[in-house]
């Protein structure tokens, strides 16, 4: 009885180091899809949440687009990226278009997401009136409707 306690023992300590080890490491199909979209990522760290992956990671491409967050689905399929924008780097119509409507706003960030169509999106969070409000826009300051699944 001893014995049987002790090797069930054995087996729970090992599941459950095998099963931290599995959330700092992507499946192999999620990291092979990363490595084809990202081949110059510097030391990508793994989450997972909801069914998807995340790398975040600094991208050395030509492009550089500096630190970024990539995400995939579990089966690899490429979701969406997110990359932290400087003011300064923003499109000039999102900057406008952003104090313009929310005049009151106050300490807005701006997130350029990428997404698997091609296009690109601006998420500027905004602090109006001590709350947080999120809003998306295309390259030309123009809002759309995003669903961010992250």
């Amino acid at each position: 009885m001893k014995k049987l306690i002790m090797m069930v023992s054995l087996l729970v300590s090992a599941g459950c180091l095998l099963a931290q080890h599995r959330q700092d490491r992507a499946p192999q199909q999620v990291q092979q899809t990363f490595q084809r979209d990202y081949p110059q990522a510097d030391n990508a760290t793994w989450s997972h949440k909801n069914s998807q992956w995340s790398a975040r990671f600094d991208d050395k491409s030509p492009n550089d687009n500096g630190e970024m967050v990539a995400h995939y689905s579990h089966t690899g399929k490429y979701i969406d990226s997110h990359i932290p924008y400087d003011r300064n780097d923003v499109p000039a119509a999102v900057v406008k278009t952003t104090h313009r409507r929310y005049r009151d706003a106050r300490d807005e960030s701006y997130t350029r997401i990428d997404q698997p169509n091609g296009l690109s999106l601006f998420e500027v969070l905004l602090n109006i009136g001590g709350n947080q409000k999120k809003v998306y826009m295309n390259e030309d300051g123009q809002e759309r409707r995003y669903t961010d699944r992250h």
